[in-house]
């Protein structure tokens, strides 16, 4: 190599060149002069000089022929050389080893070898010193430093090559950073040679050490990453042996059913679906597990769709199913069987008869195992029907309740199965079929109380159906069999007229429950709908997010008043005429267009509300709206916090105290968009101590529904505000105004 070496800096340079030009019978003899020359080096060196150092002695130990005086110079003071200034090499410590062993053989092949064995200890001595700085500065780069070196664990210290050391208490210490060095660990464990029992149960006692609820949410978004990138279910299994509060998460529980529903539905990559699976059967206890699996094939399951993905998903269900344990279960998986047979056959499957064979087998033991296999197999044949122009008439429909009672009322583990099936498996349009089925086997306060706790089921479908039910049976039933309508609007008339639609008496100013309930229904239904095809236009500009909206809104009161007229007797007036119509404003020119976009991210909007009762009761307020949505981080994960810069909640304060945000969200418990006052969005971001963001999870704790808000707040008149300057603030006739002007109008006639 050149004599001169621009790399190393000027006080160091002398003393390389000599060690590097030693020869190779001298340099034992020469370490202690070396030592301390570089010992006074050290003290009197700046930190550039030392960084500059650094460089230099890795570019020599990373790869070129070296002398033995100059791998001596190199390995023996690699403490006081190799200092982790810069980024961590990769496979820093095989590169070092590689080194020693060049070293150990230069030196047994010049005759020196009696004086090997003291050398090499102190040269792991210092590569155990390199190794463990570089760990502390850069503890996420365990497996990049280490990488290719075998390695073991004896309880407290991780030995790779059976001569580097790193005391794990030392390493990991108590800093926030903890649960980023357990992954580095938990990453060693396929590598392990020899101790993985005592590691694992090292990372287990370490993270119960860990508050749970400061790290659950870190770990969380560790475990779906992970889940998008695993390459097998040991690392998945691996990660939630380390973390077992995990396993009793029921929010980790709920986001991997709803990733998995919506990769079978959208048929997302075969590993994640794996993965997703073996997540979810991991779950404690492992029927809440199953039945988030189950949840999101029913979902997903359409008879057009490509099936194979579903079929992986309930073979991992059954490979950890119980039947004995759960029946209900069981039978889902059957039905669900019948209809991935049914599928088979049409393709022309091979294994068809062979899949549908194998779960039988699995449930054979079952003394219920022929009323469960009946069951499957009839809803199979008869659902599908209710869906075509081909629904069996009511006759039939009545036999098979019937047939359905008579099987399966006389046993309760029969009943418990049954009424989870039909509210769960049971289509939309056999909805009324399921409710009686379950009403029918509804015998005892026990099965009363199953039937509460369905209340909690991961089904949404589940929950409504069972809220039916529950207020049906706290009313009662009727003292007699009252006359079925032969018509829609014989049976709304009918309700009027059997009290079971109250005919006044509302919890607003309208004095009318009836119109209520249908105002709140027509606008729940479109909230509803934006909510669940959110995740489809997210990605669509606010304004057009919030155009789609109320053209929405526009139409269903378009259609309020035929609905209206439905409920009433021929030639009885309306008693409410509804208008409702929306612009956006007028830009003046192209100045304004600039100036219009430097504001800040959002829409705002101007709700004008004008109410007149009897003719001459008149009343006009205006409410100001920020709207903002909410913003995808990764495919299939929302971000946890809603973007809304506290300038422009103030600016919105500002101009009436009784503003509101609006936040345009996918379904999260419920499909709906939210509403929050804008002092109470002022007061959450202040206690997060935020100038940009609202916290998504305290948000939704605080929110009400758009359906709710419209209904009971602004056509309730809770809300609003009658100033003349914000009222031409709302309506666009004062210097700027909002994005979007909304005007309502309800006219209440005499009774």
């Amino acid at each position: 190599m050149s004599s001169v070496d621009p790399h190393w800096p000027d006080s160091l340079q002398a003393l390389y060149e000599q060690a590097s030009g030693a020869p190779a019978d001298a340099v034992l003899a020469s370490r202690p002069q070396w030592a301390e020359q570089l010992t006074d080096w050290v003290r009197r060196a700046t930190l550039e000089e030392r960084e500059r150092a650094q460089a230099a002695t890795w570019a020599r130990l990373d790869v070129g022929p070296r002398s033995p005086g100059e791998l001596l110079f190199l390995l023996v003071h690699s403490g006081e050389l190799l200092w982790p200034y810069s980024e961590a090499p990769r496979e820093l410590l095989l590169r070092l080893l590689s080194r020693q062993d060049q070293l150990v053989q230069a030196l047994r092949g010049g005759g020196q070898g009696e004086a090997l064995e003291p050398l090499t200890r102190e040269v792991d001595a210092e590569l155990s010193k390199v190794v463990a700085r570089y760990l502390k500065r850069h503890p996420d780069e365990l497996r990049r430093l280490v990488s290719g070196v075998r390695c073991t664990f004896d309880g407290r210290v991780l030995c790779f090559n059976d001569t580097v050391a790193v005391d794990l208490k030392t390493l990991l210490g108590s800093d926030k950073r903890l649960i980023g060095r357990l992954d580095q660990l938990r990453e060693l464990l396929p590598h392990l040679r020899e101790g993985r029992d005592k590691l694992v149960a090292f990372i287990r006692e370490r993270a119960a050490k860990i508050p749970w609820r400061e790290c659950r949410d870190i770990l969380e978004e560790k475990l779906f990453q992970l889940v998008a990138s695993a390459r097998n279910p040991g690392e998945l299994r691996g990660f939630l042996g380390c973390y077992a509060h995990g396993k009793r998460e029921a929010r980790w529980c709920t986001r991997a059913g709803l990733l998995l529903a919506r990769n079978l539905e959208e048929g997302g990559a075969v590993a994640v679906i794996d993965n997703l699976s073996e997540v979810l059967v991991s779950f404690e206890p492992p029927v809440e597990g199953l039945r988030a699996s189950l949840n999101a094939v029913v979902a997903s399951l359409h008879e057009e769709r490509e099936l194979a993905r579903h079929r992986r998903v309930v073979d991992t269900c059954w490979e950890r199913l119980v039947p004995k344990a759960e029946p209900g279960l069981a039978l889902v998986l059957l039905w669900v069987e019948e209809r991935l047979f049914r599928v088979a056959l049409r393709q022309g499957a091979e294994d068809a008869f062979e899949c549908r064979n194998r779960a039988r087998e699995r449930v054979r033991s079952l003394p219920v195992a022929d009323a469960l296999e009946w069951l499957a197999e009839e809803c199979a044949e008869l659902w599908p029907r209710m869906e075509s122009e081909h629904r069996p008439g009511a006759d039939e429909l009545a036999a098979w309740r019937q047939e359905v009672t008579r099987r399966y009322a006389k046993k309760p583990v029969l009943r418990k199965a049954a009424m989870e099936f039909v509210l769960w498996c049971a289509p939309d349009a056999a909805a009324s079929e399921s409710e009686l089925v379950t009403l029918s086997l509804v015998k005892t306060s026990t099965d009363r109380r199953l039937l509460r706790r369905l209340g909690d089921h991961p089904s949404t479908r589940v929950r409504f159906r069972v809220r039916a039910i529950n207020a049906w049976l706290a009313a009662g039933p009727e003292s007699s069999e009252p006359e079925t309508p032969a018509t829609l609007t014989g049976a709304l008339r009918h309700l009027r007229s059997s009290g079971a639609l109250t005919l006044g008496g509302g919890r607003t100013w309208l004095r009318d429950r009836d119109l209520e309930e249908l105002l709140l229904g027509a606008f729940g239904r479109v909230e509803r709908d934006f909510s669940a095809r959110y995740p489809e236009h997210f990605r669509e500009d606010e304004s057009v997010l919030v155009s789609r909206l109320l053209e929405d809104l526009k139409n269903e009161v378009d259609s309020i008043r035929s609905d209206l007229s439905i409920l009433l007797a021929q030639g009885q007036p309306v008693p409410l005429e509804l208008g409702f119509q929306y612009r956006r404003r007028e830009q003046a020119g192209q100045g304004t267009e600039a100036a219009e976009g430097t504001r800040p991210a959002g829409v705002e909007l101007g709700f004008v509300l004008t109410v007149e009762v009897e003719g001459f009761l008149t009343t006009k307020r205006a409410v100001l709206v920020q709207a903002r949505k909410l913003e995808q981080r990764g495919e299939g994960q929302w971000a946890p916090n809603l973007r809304l810069a506290r300038e422009q909640v103030d600016a919105v304060l500002g101009r009436s105290e009784s503003s509101v945000c609006l936040f345009l969200v996918p379904p999260a418990l419920r499909a709906e968009c939210w509403m929050i006052p804008a002092r109470l969005v002022r007061g959450l971001m202040d206690a997060q101590g935020s100038l940009s963001t609202v916290s998504r999870e305290g948000a939704q704790r605080v929110a009400r529904s758009l359906a709710q808000w419209m209904t009971y707040e602004l056509l309730g008149l809770w809300a609003g505000d009658d100033r003349p300057a914000v009222l031409e603030w709302a309506e666009g006739r004062a210097q700027g105004g909002p994005d979007f002007i909304v005007e309502l109008s309800v006219r209440k006639n005499g009774r």
